[in-house]
């Protein structure tokens, strides 16, 4: 045989990856040194970057972990011309929704076929293609294209890629632990920041900052937790360090919830202790269309020969009160500076949906246009608007900006996926699966209530949650169907 003089042959799997490893720290090391030779720091960030490639390719389950643990503490970054990002949060989504396409060319049934014909999907499905249409005719398409990409990657990863990750509520414990461990973190953060004012209401929106805008966005993130931080006592012995960390996390997050004075919070948490009557007497299928009916005639009369005009706010006593009672009071009395501020926008975006009643105005263009469109008579002390707010109710924002039909689609997938969510629970065999779609309901239920008073569904906080729970009601839909088709083993009762 003739001598080889060519590379060495590595003898096994072993060799080949200890090869890299040396070559990875010899880089790593490397790179060290230049780095502080040249003062260039940013070299540093080489080995890591690598690192998250190498997982992105190889382990996509790594890199959605890692973005659940991002979620509590994004950071809200202003860019050049106006543009703003949540990081690193919509990196990490924007990467999975690319890396999410040559997955599933390449892991044939990844994701079961029901999960795609199912009819919360194809609900969803209408949703985000009314979204490119109403983009088409809107007011200011180039903010309309941005909304849409970025409601793109968020359906596509927090519904396909969860659907992937997450098939079972045993796979749902590492993400609920992803999530609540630096959720902790940010409420000791405020806790200790805000408790150097003595937890005064005058401060309140102020302690959670960076992680949160404002004491509504943390109150509310907060909150959705609470269902799945209950969830998780069951799943843990009595007196173990885990179930005692979870009674001290469900105390510490109540806490935290009053101590932001948020109402809606409040108001979210009491309605979940509602729907889960509801779910128990099996009523939400008439509940749920009710309290919306109830809702859209309120508007309709509110509107009917301008009795709105009735309820105009007086503009000198119309206030922002610095005690938590006086605040309170205010709220009932029709003086609450915030309250008045929201009827402010909720008339305007009435008036702009009858300027534009079929398309609206473009996804993302409340605030470009609303102005124009207030009555004085409900102006308000803080009626500026500096930090571009919306409208604070998200089911009047689709309507303003998607229009009617818009606003019909989006009714009917909140509809849809009350009465599948209960439907689900009673097909549920499994006590444990059981408890799992009941908190998914209740999470559901709280960012609805937090919607009705607010814009956060395109947040990072709140949408995330949004879509990963209706991903994981269809996924057990799905796992209930096999169940009784025989196709998988049945789990304990």
């Amino acid at each position: 045989m003739p001598e080889d003089h060519g590379m060495p042959r590595l003898k096994s799997p072993d060799q080949f990856w200890r090869l890299i490893f040396y070559g990875f720290s010899a880089l790593t090391l490397a790179l060290f040194f230049v780095s502080i030779y040249t003062e260039n720091y940013l070299l540093l960030l080489i080995p890591p970057a690598i690192l998250f490639v190498y997982l992105s390719v190889n382990d996509i389950k790594t890199i959605y972990l890692l973005l659940l643990i991002t979620i509590p503490l994004s950071i809200e970054v202003a860019l050049p011309n106006g543009f703003a990002t949540d990081f690193p949060t919509e990196l990490l989504i924007g990467g999975l929704m690319i890396l999410f396409f040559p997955y599933i060319l390449t892991h044939t049934g990844a994701i079961d076929k029901d999960f795609f014909r199912h009819p919360l999907i194809f609900l969803l499905a209408l949703h985000f293609t009314w979204i490119i249409i109403s983009s088409l005719y809107s007011s200011n398409a180039f903010v309309s294209f941005k909304f849409t990409l970025a409601k793109t990657w968020y359906v596509v990863t927090f519904v396909f890629v969860t659907a992937i990750i997450i098939k079972s509520v045993q796979d749902f414990k590492a993400a609920f632990w992803c999530l609540l461990l630096p959720l902790i973190f940010t409420i000791v953060y405020t806790l200790i920041r805000h408790s150097r004012d003595n937890f005064e209401f005058l401060y309140v929106n102020t302690p959670m900052l960076p992680f949160f805008r404002n004491h509504v966005s943390y109150a509310c993130t907060i909150a959705q937790m609470v269902p799945f931080t209950a969830l998780a006592l069951s799943w843990y012995r009595k007196k173990s360090f885990s179930k005692r960390w979870l009674i001290f996390s469900i105390a510490l997050m109540l806490v935290a919830v009053y101590f932001s004075y948020t109402r809606s919070a409040w108001l979210a948490l009491i309605t979940a202790l509602g729907m889960m009557v509801l779910v128990r007497f099996r009523l939400v299928k008439w509940a749920v269309p009710l309290a919306l009916a109830a809702c859209i005639g309120f508007f309709v009369y509110m509107g009917y020969h301008d009795h709105y005009l009735n309820h105009a706010p007086d503009f000198e006593t119309t206030v922002y009160h610095p005690e938590l009672g006086e605040h309170l009071a205010s709220t009932f009395e029709g003086k609450d500076v915030s309250s008045a501020e929201r009827i402010y926008r909720w008339v305007a975006g009435v008036r702009m949906w009858t300027h534009e009643p079929w398309v609206g105005f473009g996804p993302g263009n409340f605030y470009n246009f609303y102005k124009s469109f207030t009555v004085n008579s409900f102006r308000t002390w803080v009626s500026e608007n500096n930090e571009r707010s919306s409208i604070h109710n998200y089911f009047l924002l689709v309507l303003v900006e998607q229009g009617i039909i818009g606003l019909f689609i989006f009714l009917a997938l909140t509809i849809a996926i009350f009465i599948y969510g209960e439907r689900i629970y009673y097909q549920t065999q499994s006590k444990e699966d059981k408890h799992y779609v009941l908190a998914l309901l209740l999470c559901i239920t709280i960012i609805y209530v937090n919607t009705f008073l607010s814009d956060l569904l395109e947040t990072d906080k709140t949408g995330s949650f949004f879509f990963i729970c209706l991903a994981l009601l269809i996924n057990q839909d799905v796992r209930n169907k096999k169940l009784r088709n025989g196709e998988m083993a049945s789990p304990a009762p």
